[in-house]
């Protein structure tokens, strides 16, 4: 039986199909607050479509495009 191991990584370092609970979300507080008005917010499901920049997450069953830069602020706590 294979053991599930979690760790917590920036956004950016997802694989495609990588999901996750969001667990930080640092950065400018506009930058912030426009992520938590896309969905994204702590406690919250992500899922990772395509990776790179402009990456393409899907929250709460919507896709979205993100720049690295953006996304290098939230931290995600993902099951491997």
């Amino acid at each position: 039986m294979a053991s599930v191991v979690s760790q917590t990584l920036p956004l950016e370092l997802l694989e495609a199909g990588d999901t996750g609970v969001v667990v930080e979300i640092d950065g400018r507080p506009e930058l912030v607050v426009r992520l938590e008005e896309m969905g994204l917010h702590t406690g919250g499901m992500v899922r990772m479509i395509r990776p790179g920049s402009p990456c393409i997450l899907e929250i709460n069953h919507q896709k979205f495009s993100l720049r690295i830069e953006d996304a290098a602020t939230v931290l995600v706590d993902v099951a491997r």
